[in-house]
């Protein structure tokens, strides 16, 4: 079980998962990016077992809620299978902990000691601080939880520890109450299960790069005209960066835009070539092409292993 980074398609449903439109100087694009937690994104169905403690039904709910909502594509990534005997290629459980704690305290607010004609919503004529009792409230939730496939391998162990701390003093009231606290904490637990173990199909815009410093001078022109017409017609724009590419080799912006054109139109592969070659030629450290490999390897791996689950073959599966 290899998690990788956060918050990838395959080359046969480029046209359905990678959707692009020119925005300004950008590209607009949807891709599938791989799940943290791989090995558990392989399987076909699921089944949320036991959760212990006294807010786990309610966490095993929400996990359930969180992984049957569907992408942006309209898919769902798991078949959810309910029942204890329900057969699943993977069993989810674990344990919440819910603990509150309230302690009292004193602390100095400025109040209003005087009020025009001595009305309760007159003007304030005067204000002093005044030392009040108050109360602190402290929320922790901690969900600790494991997911086995059909064989009892652990594809999945994590602990999500959640905390909510409020404060008040006499007469006012709680921003929230203890059960919506510990509901919310519970629903962003969920999310973060959901954020782990399925692929994330996103849009993104990525910026072309714009520099012509060290371009040479009669390329100027024409290069910020190719950069206006990925506004208009992105492939011919490609082409036009490509012929340039053979008159300027590794400029670092020609680099970079050829490597977008490759991601924009799916070929992740050369893509990925174009920007660690850009990379150097940018500069050190994290820059746009760095930034930009990272994001294609994430898509990469999502695309081997779409077409791994298709296969029925996932990531450490013989």
């Amino acid at each position: 079980m290899l998690p990788m980074p956060i918050r990838a398609g395959i080359a046969v449903a480029v046209a359905s998962l990678l959707a692009t439109t020119a925005h300004a100087e950008s590209v607009r694009m949807t891709g599938r990016f791989a799940a943290p937690y791989r090995d558990a994104a392989m399987l076909d169905s699921l089944r949320v077992g036991r959760i212990g403690g006294e807010d786990g039904m309610q966490l095993a709910l929400a996990i359930e809620r969180a992984l049957g909502r569907p992408d942006i594509e309209g898919r769902t990534h798991f078949d959810l299978v309910g029942g204890r005997g329900g057969d699943a290629d993977g069993l989810l459980n674990g344990n919440v902990v819910t603990g509150v704690q309230e302690t009292k305290f004193k602390r100095k607010e400025k109040e209003c000691v005087e009020r025009e004609g001595g009305k309760r919503d007159g003007k304030c004529l005067r204000e002093e601080e005044v030392e009040k009792d108050c109360t602190r409230r402290v929320i922790n939730v901690n969900a600790d939880l494991r997911m086995t496939d059909i064989g009892n391998r652990v594809v999945y162990s994590v602990s999500h520890p959640r905390r909510d701390e409020a404060s008040w003093c006499r007469g006012q009231t709680p921003p929230r109450t203890t059960e919506e606290a510990i509901r919310g904490m519970i629903i962003d637990i969920a999310e973060a299960v959901r954020r782990d173990i399925v692929p994330s199909v996103e849009l993104y815009s990525i910026r072309f790069r714009e520099s012509t410093r060290g371009l040479p001078k009669p390329l100027e022109r024409p290069f910020k005209d190719i950069v206006k017409q990925t506004q208009r017609d992105l492939p011919a724009a490609c082409a036009a960066w490509a012929a340039m590419d053979a008159q300027a080799p590794n400029h670092p912006s020609i680099t970079f835009d050829l490597g977008l054109c490759a991601e924009s139109a799916g070929d992740y592969d050369k893509a990925l070539v174009l920007y660690r070659r850009a990379a150097p030629l940018i500069g050190r450290g994290t820059n746009e092409a760095t930034a930009g490999a990272e994001r294609i390897a994430r898509l990469i791996a999502g695309r081997d292993d779409e077409a791994a689950r298709r296969r029925g073959r996932g990531p450490g599966r013989r």
